[in-house]
């Protein structure tokens, strides 16, 4: 429905924005002249951590 103009899909960009096809038409979103952003969260319980809990949440820290 994107690429037809009958519809819209809300994307999140990080980095190199190149890889959206020429065909579709991108405007930013905002609220009062700023870009909105979202706040992510990772949760995952106390007791159900271990070694690959941990080096995932050190991935994601060092992406963000």
């Amino acid at each position: 429905m994107i690429i037809t103009g009958q519809g819209y899909l809300p994307v999140d960009v990080f980095g190199n924005e190149g890889w959206f096809d020429t065909s579709v038409s991108r405007i930013p979103l905002t609220r009062k002249g700023k870009p909105i952003k979202r706040t992510y969260c990772a949760f995952w319980k106390k007791d159900n951590s271990g070694y690959y809990i941990e080096e995932f949440a050190e991935i994601l820290k060092n992406l963000f």
